[in-house]
């Protein structure tokens, strides 16, 4: 990833990086064609009497908190309270938003952002350098991403405006958290005088929209932000939506429930569409499809301290016993079969690593049952499910009801894994008291997933101190570690490379597919953008036609 507005005088630290900006690219020009590209920013006149001043956005999930400082995920609520100094543009390459521009020091240590004059908050306080700074601080301290920020050890306010960051080492994994609404400034200051819960629920950034109003379980509106300005160069519209003064987003995590909405013209955009539904929704002329791949894999959670999982034959046994094709076409191919742990739209992708992977573990009933056997797992009373000392290997799977693909997923899986004589329960929940129970460990096997475009979030999954603390391997450790610091984009690649396959030895996960995404938007949404690699949403030049 590299800047696009550098003081001559400076050299970018991170030249390597524009390797990076090649290999996301080359992903997304070779990617399926959207059924609908998004379209460029509108012209003509500001305003007109055929347009709705309202737009309504349909997610699964509602957000489990909306201070994004103190929440472990994230969504199209964050995106639209908060505003990032940098993001990723159509091209991967990382461009303005709220900053004017920056500059990197030759050997990676110094980065020094300019903010334009006058910028505010939503609430009209003054988005200086040092907020900034605060919000930093803030981050440092409270966040669980907290180590994002952990190899800035000073911030220098050089001037109202101008902020500089001094880092121990160089550390191109920061720049993945920069480009989102995580890196985003909120007003720590506001945050202090209320109190985090009082934050966590109207919280103050500087995004396009601000919070009006959060009905727990139903919806979160939320009103235009008239102290907005991005220096986005991929927008016409630089201030506030003329078009657009309030948004809602309905949380409604029944699949067809959002669908319905949409196609009865009570919903403009929908996002998590079922992949069953894609087929249907790319005929349907009064609806316009947008499609990313997801950077990052669904993946089956294992609790490697639980017997049997404890022994590596039996997770190697489930992971050969998975017919990943056969998922992908109950899926209807909305996902790409996987193997190992770092999907192609994510930075130092490796095709070789995935490539031995499924060499490694293609699927095979007949090596599944002989890993089985060597762990001392067989069929001793012919009731199709293997046993040890008179025990059967049964297995809780934890299924989430809010995913649409995962909870498809799992009967597949129950089945597949049943051919082995591997019985499994499946137990299903919402995909946040899965949450719960994985980072209390209290589980078995658990379907998960997770999106970030940089590989740093491996050290999240399976490093023994910041994660997985059912799974501890020093050399995997060593390989994250390593993997923060290293800026040259074939060396970090090579790295987060040997730690995959470390990874695929071990399987503290065991990986499953890649997910097609896809966000459904009524015909009449016209200057809508849809940004890979997460699929953000930008409705800077968003206008919606009356019907």
């Amino acid at each position: 990833m590299l800047y696009n507005r550098a003081v001559s005088k400076l050299v970018v630290t991170v030249l390597a990086l524009v390797v990076v900006i090649a290999l996301v690219a080359t992903y997304f020009v070779l990617m399926p064609t959207p059924t609908q590209t998004p379209t460029t920013s509108p012209t003509g006149p500001t305003t007109t009497p055929s347009l709705k001043k309202t737009l309504v956005i349909a997610i699964p999930e509602e957000p489990m908190g909306l201070d994004v400082q103190q929440v472990t995920w994230s969504n199209e609520v964050h995106d639209l309270i908060f505003q990032p100094l940098v993001v990723l543009g159509p091209d991967m390459s990382i461009v303005p938003d709220l900053a004017l521009s920056w500059e990197v020091s030759e050997n990676g240590t110094v980065i020094i952002f300019h903010l334009p004059e006058g910028v505010k908050f939503s609430n009209g306080d003054p988005l200086t350098a040092e907020a900034v700074k605060k919000s930093i601080e803030r981050y440092k301290s409270i966040s669980p991403y907290a180590e994002d920020f952990a190899d800035v050890v000073e911030m220098v306010v050089l001037d109202t405006y101008t902020l500089k960051l001094v880092l121990d080492k160089p550390a191109p994994y920061l720049w993945a958290v920069l480009v989102t609404n995580y890196g985003a400034p909120v007003n720590a200051k506001v945050a202090e005088e209320v109190g985090n819960d009082a934050f966590n629920r109207l919280p103050v950034g500087s995004g396009p929209y601000k919070v009006k109003e959060w009905v727990r379980g139903s919806h979160v509106v939320l009103v235009r932000n008239d102290n907005y300005m991005t220096n986005m160069p991929f927008v016409s519209n630089k201030g506030p939506n003329p078009y657009i003064d309030e948004i809602t987003i309905r949380f409604i995590p029944e699949d067809l429930t959002r669908i319905a909405e949409l196609e009865a013209g009570h919903v403009d955009i929908v996002r998590g569409v079922p992949l069953d539904e894609v087929k249907r929704l790319r005929e349907n002329p009064n609806i316009q499809l947008y499609e990313t791949l997801s950077p990052g894999i669904h993946y089956i959670m294992v609790n490697v301290l639980k017997e049997p999982l404890n022994d590596v034959r039996v997770r190697q046994a489930i992971m050969i016993a998975l017919n990943r094709s056969e998922i992908a076409a109950v899926l209807d191919n909305n996902v790409l079969p996987w193997y190992s742990f770092l999907s192609p739209s994510q930075i130092c992708y490796n095709k070789s690593v995935e490539d031995l992977a499924e060499s490694l573990y293609s699927h095979d009933l007949n090596k599944a049952k002989e890993l089985l056997r060597e762990a001392g797992w067989v069929d001793t009373d012919g009731d199709g499910i293997v046993d040890k000392n008179g025990t059967p290997l049964k297995l809780t799977l934890l299924s989430p009801t809010d995913d649409p693909a995962l909870k498809k997923s799992a009967p597949l899986i129950q089945a597949q894994l049943a051919k082995i004589g591997v019985s499994i329960e499946i137990k299903e929940y919402t995909y946040d008291y899965i949450r719960d129970l994985t980072s209390e460990w209290n589980f078995e096997l658990a379907l998960r997933r997770f999106s970030w475009a940089d590989p740093d979030i491996l050290i999240y999954l399976v490093h023994s101190e910041y994660g997985n603390y059912t799974y501890s391997n020093p050399e995997v450790d060593r390989l994250l570690e390593l993997g923060r610091s290293v800026s040259d984009m074939t060396e970090r690649t090579k790295v987060y490379s040997r730690a995959q396959e470390v990874l695929l030895r071990d399987l503290p996960l065991i990986p499953l597919f890649v997910l097609k995404e896809y966000t459904a938007v009524s015909k009449n949404v016209k200057g809508l953008i849809v940004l890979p690699p997460y699929g953000t949403l930008i409705i800077n030049d968003v206008r919606v036609e009356q019907k």
